[in-house]
């Protein structure tokens, strides 16, 4: 997804206009000269090519997938200890997480998809596809993010393994994830990085 994502001309441009704007605005507080803006954006032009971009962002990915599979599996197990009462296996839990991680790499696809059509960053299949330029730093605009077909199917799927592990009915366990993921997803909006709730 980073190297299709990157290669695009229109995603560079978003992301340089971007950068330009959080140096105008470092310019306006008095924090850098116009030189020192000019010096910092070179750099950053340096290695932020397709080919760098593209990099990190895969390097990135596999990265916060395996921390994203072991975190899932904890949250599972912790949630099945102190709310349900239940006691399973922690590797357990993340073969459950695992499994249902396939949905996360469906929904990188279909983002990849709707980027590259749309040409449009933050382009997933959630309410954000409704507001015409969407701004990450707008908490609007990342509530409706976070409001993805895929987020919802991941928490079924998650909730239907956690009740199977913990013997509980799928309800009680699907809502004991879908507050976990609530208030996750609200925390990290209004500290301002509401950007890894997406």
């Amino acid at each position: 997804m980073a190297i299709v994502m990157f290669s695009q001309p229109s995603i560079r441009q978003q992301l340089r206009e971007k950068q330009e704007q959080a140096m105008e605005q470092q310019i306006k507080d008095g924090k850098l000269t116009r030189q020192q803006a000019d010096q910092a954006i070179a750099v950053i032009e340096k290695f932020t090519g397709p080919t760098m971009m593209a990099i990190f962002g895969s390097a990135g990915a596999v990265v916060t997938s395996f921390i994203r599979l072991f975190w899932w599996g904890l949250v599972l197990w912790l949630l099945g200890r102190w709310f349900l009462k239940a006691r399973f296996n922690y590797l357990k839990a993340v073969e459950v997480a695992g499994l249902a991680s396939m949905i996360t790499v469906l929904g990188m696809i279909v983002s990849m998809l709707l980027i590259v059509n749309l040409g449009k960053m933050f382009s997933t299949p959630s309410l954000a596809l409704a507001v015409s330029d969407f701004d990450e730093k707008n908490k609007s605009h990342l509530l409706l993010g976070a409001v993805n077909v895929f987020n919802f199917w991941l928490i079924g799927v998650l909730g239907a393994g956690l009740a199977r592990l913990a013997g509980v009915p799928f309800l009680r366990a699907v809502f004991l994830v879908l507050g976990y993921w609530l208030a996750v997803s609200l925390l990290l909006i209004f500290i301002g990085l509401g950007t890894l709730a997406l």
